[in-house]
């Protein structure tokens, strides 16, 4: 009886190792990956240099009391436009006031005696003349009248400096611009001079400046550039080159002015062996303010004829970047390229590719050289905008979806009917997802990893 059992088993077992042999013989062949392919995007461009800039104000000014006092009055709002010369402080003025009016008294009271000592010399030199007076005695009274012209002249200077003192009790800006909050409020003693707190901050608005720092190997760059456009080694000021810039903001938006290049430092640091070089633009809406940091971008001043492909075309082995390219057998080739600049969401090919080639750019994950391939001609969109492009910052975390809570049903759905058994279809090749925007190294940005 056992033996009978195992002989059973045994027979089922191979019956079953037959059915699935039978299965699997009849699955059909894998299909081959379906691609899109493009010729490259041949247009004229410009190599584009970006550097993290800094905005900086032409003009600002802490405003600082030149006289002590009590702070009475704040004639201006906080955060708004002011002009030069608007009242913005007053100090209490009765003390500076009163000053003023004992330093004129001063000058009436000098004069007087001015008045007296003139007609005593006078005097004197008439009796001197008559041989009644003394020399001395004369002498004397030109002394005294001389002291009593000086007495008048440091008196009306001392007036000056009282007049002075109330003028300065009331606090006017010096530049135009946006004004700070009020660093003090009504009430509070106000020091004067150079060491005294500022009492508010003033920044002129337009035109701002962007400093950046170039390093070394940039302005040799540049100098090369100049030296081949020109012909000549004198140096031209960076003014009269009319360099045009362009800045993004921190939320990857492109500032719609145009800057240009109007400073250059005649020295390189050299402990950190860059150049600082400023920029300057215009600020009608008042759009930039002191602080901001940018990325700043220049263009090459002449452009050259170029190839150019989508970043999610490139794969990476190792050191070496290749495209797929599709001949006329339907096979896929790998071609290795040299790289050039990025423009956007593409990149200049400097070698490797020709103009006819059909470069796969999308769907290239599953392919292989020399293997068939499915292609959809497709195109490359110009996404250049001249050299400079605009770019937008990745979506944050709230912008991801979010996954339904634990306890939430899921909507009902109508069965779907059952399919009759038979071999399953090959799964879709995956479309690779787009490079992300962010400044990630560019080893994962521009290739797919094999």
């Amino acid at each position: 009886m056992p033996h009978a059992l195992l002989l059973l088993a045994l027979m089922a077992l191979a019956s079953a190792l037959a059915g699935c042999g039978s299965a699997a013989g009849s699955l059909p062949p894998p299909q081959p990956p379906k691609v899109t392919v493009a010729t490259p995007l041949s247009r004229e461009v410009r190599d584009v240099d970006e550097y993290t800039g800094r905005i900086e104000a032409p003009e600002t000014v802490e405003v600082r009391a030149r006289v002590s006092g009590y702070l009475q009055e704040i004639y201006f709002q906080e955060g708004d436009i002011v002009k030069k010369g608007q009242d913005l402080f007053l100090i209490d003025p009765r003390t500076y006031s009163a000053t003023f009016d004992q330093a004129k008294a001063r000058i009436k009271l000098y004069e007087s005696k001015y008045e007296f000592a003139k007609s005593s010399r006078a005097r004197s030199e008439r009796l001197l003349k008559s041989g009644a007076g003394t020399q001395e005695t004369y002498e004397s009274d030109v002394a005294t009248e001389g002291e009593s012209l000086a007495a008048i002249e440091s008196a009306k200077a001392d007036a000056e400096v009282a007049r002075l003192n109330v003028e300065f009790t009331k606090i006017q800006a010096e530049i135009g611009g946006r004004i700070d909050r009020a660093f003090v409020t009504r009430g509070n003693l106000i020091q004067s001079g150079a060491g005294a707190p500022a009492l508010t901050r003033i920044v002129s608005v337009d035109p701002m400046y962007v400093y950046f720092n170039p390093d070394e190997l940039a302005f040799l760059r540049y100098t090369q550039r100049r030296i081949a456009s020109d012909g000549q080694m004198e140096a031209q000021p960076v003014r009269e080159r009319n360099i045009e810039t362009t800045i993004v903001l921190a939320d990857g938006s492109v500032y719609p002015e145009k800057g240009k290049v109007d400073f250059a430092s005649n020295i390189v640091d050299p402990s950190t062996g860059t150049i600082q070089v400023r920029a300057v633009f215009p600020n009608p809406h008042r759009a930039l303010t002191p602080g901001l940091f940018v990325r700043l971008r220049i263009a090459s001043e002449q452009g050259y004829p170029a190839l150019l492909v989508p970043e999610r075309a490139l794969n990476t082995d190792q050191s070496d970047k290749f495209v797929y390219i599709v001949d006329d057998k339907g096979l896929a080739q790998r071609k290795n390229v040299v790289l050039g600049t990025k423009h956007g969401r593409l990149r200049v090919i400097k070698e490797g590719l020709a103009v006819a080639d059909k470069v796969i750019i999308s769907g290239g994950l599953l392919v292989r050289p020399e293997e068939k391939v499915q292609p959809t001609d497709g195109t490359i969109e110009d996404t250049t905008n001249d050299a400079i492009p605009a770019e937008r910052s990745a979506p944050s975390s709230d912008d991801a979806p979010r996954p339904p809570a634990a306890n939430a049903k899921a909507p009902s759905t109508p069965a779907a009917p059952a399919s009759p058994p038979g071999p399953s279809a090959p799964p879709a090749s995956p479309e690779p997802s787009p490079p992300s925007r962010s400044d990630a190294p560019k080893s994962t940005t521009e290739s797919n990893a094999r």
